[in-house]
């Protein structure tokens, strides 16, 4: 690349326009054009997206714009940006994901892809799976974790895993040398459940009218790790995500398997109109591969334990 290539890529990024572009370096369309493809093959990646007339910037092309203009330095520095976007380690990230999994596992997913990549930047927000879909609709978001699938048009999304939910029980309860709890066996006891927002709390509820079992259920809880704390105050028993057991290893509280399945599904959900962005598609990648291992680790936890792992 030369410094004629990057005044065309400033000329058509400061006037949105090939022609316009010509005209501000005072040399025709196709010298701009031909420019531009020159400058788009020493970067490695693609400007700008083409449809018909119009010219419209990638996300790439933003980011090494705001560099040209911010830093008043040679084309090497260009260079280095410009190579950075190409392997994905330079650029800014955000991501959403529901309370259970942002609270550990997502940080530790994020700070792997960080040390692989340490000019990337990152927010991470823990939100509700709805509030969540609506995050990445308007695209105040890049990419969300959600146990909900998208119902806006404006949104697509990928099914990741599907993991299986547990008891969890006080340790002192007369179920808990059980190593799987039915649905029957709860008959009449007290039940602490998710709040009425929580879509958890339907797929749950689903399973005991299905199995025609009457529980007592007098508590709410905001959020599975508040389930979590009312069981260990011997208030009640619940059926929880096997995230939100994964993440807490009270004594109090024993986990245990239960019949019949009660499914958790994790979506990907991303905006259908975000422009091409190799660092999203990168850690998309990354973050496919690390749910994965995590399910599995999962899978593997899943056997009976009282005061934690057993």
């Amino acid at each position: 690349m030369n410094v004629r290539q990057i005044e065309a890529f400033q000329a058509v990024m400061a006037t949105g326009s090939v022609t316009r572009a010509g005209e501000r370096m005072s040399i025709s369309q196709p010298a701009v054009s031909q420019l531009i493809a020159q400058f788009e093959r020493g970067c490695g990646f693609r400007l700008f997206d083409r449809q018909g007339s119009k010219i419209a910037p990638t996300r790439e092309a933003e980011a090494l714009y705001n560099e040209v203009q911010r830093m008043f330095v040679g084309v090497g520095q260009i260079a280095r940006v410009a190579t950075a976007l190409r392997e994905q380690s330079w650029g800014a990230l955000s991501l959403a994901a529901f309370p259970a999994i942002a609270r550990k596992v997502v940080p530790d997913i994020v700070w792997r892809f960080c040390q692989a990549h340490p000019e990337t930047s990152f927010r991470l927000e823990s939100m509700r799976s709805r509030s969540l879909i609506d995050a990445v609709a308007a695209q105040h978001v890049d990419i969300g974790l959600s146990f909900l699938p998208g119902d806006r048009t404006e949104v697509e999304s990928e099914h990741l895993q599907r993991l299986r939910g547990l008891c969890i029980l006080p340790s002192s309860h007369r179920l808990a040398h059980k190593s799987v709890i039915h649905a029957a066996d709860l008959a009449g006891e007290d039940f602490v459940s998710l709040g009425p927002q929580d879509h958890s709390r339907l797929i749950i509820d689903r399973v005991f009218d299905e199995e025609k079992v009457a529980r007592r259920s007098r508590i709410e809880a905001g959020q599975s790790e508040t389930a979590f704390s009312f069981v260990a105050a011997n208030a009640g028993v619940a059926v929880v995500d096997p995230i939100s057991a994964h993440n807490n290893d009270d004594a109090r509280v024993a986990i245990r398997s239960f019949e019949p399945p009660v499914y958790f599904d994790i979506w990907l959900i991303r905006p259908k109109a975000s422009r091409p962005f190799n660092l999203v598609d990168g850690f998309v990648a990354h973050l496919r591969e690390q749910i994965e291992a995590f399910a599995t680790e999962l899978a593997a936890a899943a056997r009976p334990r009282a005061g934690g792992r057993s």
